[in-house]
């Protein structure tokens, strides 16, 4: 740990390999080492020669370690390097006393570079150029007597040493060379798995999100909702503010750009450019690109296969080409498929409603004309008889024939409020919103034996289609998360509708969460988030409130003004 501080200090080592770190610890911890036995050593010579000698190492060892560190990347500079350093070494190590010089030691450090940046025939070549220059060149320099055999004979150990050395170096820098070559590889292969789990979460996220988005497109019932909802999933799924939609009004006369995010002027160049080029747009089945200033836009029609609904854009100005622009034209398919299909589907229920209003309105028609109208005429002739007769006719007959008009009108009556009682279940004494509350919740008393407590209360005319369908689907994600997720015994559920407000209530004795936690992670789970959804469609407001192990509480509540989706001459 010690050297790895001193290694931080040193700012040009901070981003090198350990063996780099290595070579450089050895050298100064060398020359300090092999110095110090110099001075001390009994040699016959001057401590100012020593002091010299001292000094020209200690010098030529800073600067040509930097020289290493910082030309660490060229195999040629490294050479050059080496080559210099020893022919410096040399030079010093015959006038420091040759092979029992103690910087013989410091001359490993060449070795030790060679070993690292350079082949094998380069370390075992820099070996031989000392041993020659210490055995061969010293004493004819020095004039000393002895010949090479001899020196080879006397000194034989330190060589042998010297020679084996270099020998456990080679293999040393092979291992941590190897050491290092499986580092990096373990260390890209964990970058990959790093990446690979980012791209996973991110791909779970996707099919949630796309889970999500077709759960909510199929429950729209109104057009501006749903396209509202394709604009903000369309941002969420491609991760880009600038999604717009473009689609004509109900007669044709005008186009209509949606977009939260673009500028006023921006939506109307838009707008006027599309306008201009929607015909050939809505011919494509791909998307198209169009540049409007310095904005480039990516537009795909929305159609079926025998309407166009609009046309769906995203601004790709600051999207990379390559992987995230073919990940956002195909999200962009998805959403212009989904979309069309939603559209076409919201138009078909809308056409299928129509003609169940009207096919209704033909019954009740019928039964009227069949059987209320065909009597009403009955008494109408048989007044209009009664009236020419009356002055001949006696006062028995006419009240006999009163009474007997008197009796039609009343069975007309009867069939004529059968007719119009039969639509309404009120007049019935049957509540089917209540009655299908009531049976999902006995399923689940059956299915989960526990208890479960309904309170209606209030008139719950008052509620439309849109608010009923709403109300029993967040009841059905309550419970169902008080079940499954929350292993809750007994259940409370409260609806109370007044005139201006209806609140839902759902308690229950789980084990709770921690909802400061959940929604501050944004980890909310379906069920909770299609409540919030739902809340958020009817315009209403929730209130979450659980502890872990205290059970859980969700207060909503909704107004009672939302426009009705049907129309009132049904009933």
């Amino acid at each position: 740990m010690i050297y790895q501080r001193i290694y931080n200090k040193i700012f040009f080592l901070k981003d090198k390999s350990e063996i780099v770190k290595i070579m450089f610890l050895y050298r100064y911890t060398s020359v300090v080492t092999t110095s110090f036995f110099y001075l001390i050593s009994d040699l016959n010579y001057s401590i100012k020669r020593k002091v010299f000698i001292v000094i020209c190492i200690s010098t030529s060892s800073v600067i040509i370690n930097y020289l290493y560190i910082k030309n660490e990347s060229s195999i040629s500079k490294i050479k050059l390097l080496i080559l210099i350093e020893t022919i410096g070494n040399s030079f010093i190590l015959i006038p420091s006393g040759g092979l029992s010089s103690p910087y013989i030691w410091y001359s490993l450090n060449t070795i030790l570079v060679t070993s690292v940046k350079l082949n094998r025939k380069y370390c075992w070549g820099n070996i031989f150029v000392y041993l020659f220059s210490l055995i061969y060149m010293s004493p004819l320099l020095l004039k000393k007597s002895g010949d090479f055999a001899t020196t080879v004979s006397e000194q034989s150990n330190l060589i042998l040493s010297f020679i084996l050395i270099t020998g456990v170096i080679q293999l040393l820098t092979k291992y941590i060379k190897k050491t290092e070559e499986e580092s990096v590889e373990l260390s890209e292969t964990n970058r990959r798995l790093v990446i690979a789990n980012e791209e996973i979460k991110q791909s779970m996220d996707y099919i949630m999100e796309l889970y999500r988005v077709t759960q909510l497109f199929t429950r729209q019932e109104s057009k501006n909702n749903l396209i509202q909802l394709m604009l903000h999933y369309g941002r969420k799924i491609t991760k880009n503010s600038g999604v717009l939609f473009i689609y004509p009004n109900k007669s044709n006369t005008e186009f209509i750009i949606q977009s939260d995010k673009l500028s006023k002027d921006l939506k109307e160049e838009i707008r006027c450019e599309v306008i201009k080029k929607w015909s050939a747009i809505i011919k494509k089945d791909t998307p198209v690109e169009l540049n409007i200033k310095s904005n480039q836009l990516l537009l795909i029609s929305i159609k079926s296969s025998y309407r166009v609904y609009g046309i769906l854009g995203i601004d790709i100005t600051y999207v990379d080409s390559g992987v995230s622009y073919k990940e956002t034209l195909e999200q962009l398919k998805f959403l212009s498929n989904l979309s069309s299909i939603t559209l076409e589907k919201f138009q078909l229920e809308q056409v299928n409603e129509e003609l169940l209003i009207s096919e209704e309105q033909n019954r009740i028609a019928n039964e009227i004309h069949d059987s209320v109208l065909q009597r009403l005429f009955s008494v109408s002739c048989s007044m209009f008889t009664t009236i020419k007769s009356l002055r001949m006719m006696k006062a028995y007959k006419i009240e006999a024939e009163l009474n007997t008009m008197r009796a039609c009108m009343n069975s007309v009556v009867k069939d004529l409020r059968a007719t119009i009682y039969g639509l309404s279940w009120t007049k019935d004494g049957v509540n089917n919103f209540i009655v299908n509350i009531e049976n999902y919740l006995n399923e689940m008393r059956a299915l989960n034996n526990i208890i479960i407590r309904f309170n209606p209360r209030g008139n719950h005319e008052l509620l439309c289609m849109t608010q009923k369908k709403a109300l029993y689907r967040m009841i059905c994600e309550g419970i169902g998360n008080a079940t499954r997720h929350g292993s809750a015994q007994e259940i409370e559920v409260t609806l109370e509708v007044k005139e201006g407000v209806t609140s839902l209530q759902i308690i229950d004795n789980g084990i709770g969460f921690d909802a400061m936690l959940l929604e501050k992670n944004k980890k909310m789970g379906l069920g909770i988030r299609n409540i919030f959804q739902l809340t958020c469609s009817l315009n209403g407001r929730i209130n979450l409130n659980s502890q872990i192990g205290m059970g859980t509480k969700i207060d909503i509540t909704i107004p009672n003004d939302i426009p009705k989706t049907y129309k009132e001459e049904v009933v």
